[in-house]
């Protein structure tokens, strides 16, 4: 596999397969899920932090746990 920044690490794909064994649908499906969920939480804090190196605003902490809210509500 080609290696991206947002590649979770061997031992955290090894974790969630390790917790999705008991899922019905099977592993694969739990695993994939976690997983794309994992990588949208990547991709939001690393949109988040490249705002904080580019945006300087008066508040805009306030839009970052704005933003941080709306697209990962749980």
């Amino acid at each position: 596999m080609t290696d991206h920044p947002i590649t979770p690490p061997p031992e955290l794909v090894q974790h969630w397969y390790d917790q999705a064994k008991q899922d019905p649908c099977g592993p694969i499906n739990w695993v994939a899920v976690k997983a794309a969920q994992w990588g949208a939480d990547q991709e939001l804090e690393a949109c988040i932090t490249w705002l904080d190196k580019h945006i300087y605003h008066p508040g805009y902490e306030l839009v970052a746990d704005r933003l941080r809210a709306a697209r990962c509500p749980s």
